[in-house]
């Protein structure tokens, strides 16, 4: 099933609201989607995000990786050897996992129409794990949907207690607000959210790498009494001594985001206690064969992962609810409103999100129709 094409498609659909981080705000999706068709004649479809004040390039760069290294290295190479594929791609070129993401999930996809099966049976219900090393994951126990987070931007702690509100007053149980920029009122936001919705709902935070060792130790310590499920990413990324002893200092367990790109990064800060969890991004760790080797390891070293999202449309967040459903040490509700977050979609019909759960697409591959007029109507020009 060797690979005969493959384009890559710039879109840009707006958010409802803007969301603001600690490192920037972001207006619009900078996504590109991965088209890759097989000499059998099936499809794939992958999305691969970026956000370049976090990440470090934009759309155009994302773009410009793919059609210039990326889908040149993978032309006629068998779609169904994904350890292949990113061997052709790191040879292309190093880094750029987040435009790797998108050959690696649009070649997942085909993989699962060809085999007429949805991506998360191809780890439960054929060898396809044992060929990358990986074990096939235990069933675990199942009903049906997924529990999702939602997040909630940077705000004036009236506003944002008001978000958080109408979150749980839409089937929510878990919350992530952003925090990060300045830590008396990210202290004051956090207390407010934490008063209205109440002792029930889970609650994270993720400072986005704001915060410097000082200032992170002197506001965490006063927001552990709101009983926060987890810290995320409170220093920059290359900060893992720092981490470490957050970690150390801390009740409440510290997560890794953006200091965890590979399976390498994961075993410094795990062997250095910096990471009381880690947050899996499929765009941020290069797709599903590269976040299931993290996931793997983190999970012989009995450390949990979650699963967070770069508030991708529904292509990509039906690889995020295929990947929750497949990897056993993904623990909590995961980060995937982002279908939510946009005023329209380019899949027919988009993800829902029903009382803050979400059914997992059961179709082949990752179960979804693109539409392609609006596929067209929301594609940018390079």
């Amino acid at each position: 099933m060797n690979i005969v094409d493959v384009e890559a498609i710039p879109f840009r659909i707006p958010l409802k609201h803007p969301f603001k981080i600690a490192l920037g705000t972001l207006t619009h999706s900078n996504h590109v989607l991965v088209r890759m068709t097989s000499d059998s004649g099936h499809v794939g479809w992958g999305e691969c995000t970026t956000f370049h004040s976090v990440y470090g390039y934009d759309q155009k760069s994302l773009y410009d990786v793919l059609t210039r290294y990326l889908i040149p290295a993978v032309m006629g190479c068998d779609s169904r050897d994904p350890g292949e594929l990113h061997r052709k791609m790191d040879l292309a070129i190093p880094f750029n996992l987040m435009a790797k993401c998108g050959i690696d999930l649009a070649a997942w996809d085909l993989i699962g129409k060809a085999q007429n099966l949805p991506v998360h049976r191809l780890f439960r219900e054929t060898g396809e794990a044992d060929t990358m090393g990986l074990e096939k994951p235990a069933d675990r126990k199942w009903d049906g949907d997924i529990p999702v987070t939602a997040a909630v931007g940077i705000d004036s702690p009236a506003h944002t207690a008001q978000m958080a509100r109408q979150l749980v007053e839409a089937g929510f149980q878990t919350l992530k607000v952003k925090i990060g920029l300045d830590p008396e009122a990210d202290l004051a936001r956090v207390r407010k959210v934490r008063e209205v919705i109440g002792d029930q709902i889970r609650l994270r935070v993720d400072a986005n790498q704001g915060y410097d060792r000082t200032s992170a130790l002197a506001v965490l310590e006063k927001m552990e009494p709101l009983g926060l499920e987890w810290i995320e990413q409170p220093l920059q990324d290359w900060d893992i001594d720092g981490h470490a002893m957050l970690a150390a200092r801390l009740k409440t367990p510290v997560a890794l985001d953006e200091s965890v790109y590979t399976i390498h990064d994961a075993m410094a800060a795990i062997e250095r206690k910096a990471a009381d969890v880690v947050n899996l991004k499929l765009p941020r760790c290069g797709g599903i064969y590269r976040t299931r080797k993290i996931a793997k390891y983190c999970r012989e070293q009995a450390v949990p992962c979650f699963l967070g999202g770069c508030i991708e449309t529904t292509p990509g967040t039906a690889a995020q609810a295929h990947f929750y459903r497949s990897t056993p040490n993904v623990v909590s509700a995961a980060e995937m409103e982002g279908p939510a977050c946009y005023v329209d979609d380019v899949a027919c019909p988009p993800i829902r999100i029903v009382n803050g759960r979400m059914k997992i697409p059961e179709g082949p591959g990752f179960g979804v129709e693109l539409d392609l007029e609006k596929i067209e109507h929301y594609r940018v020009r390079y």
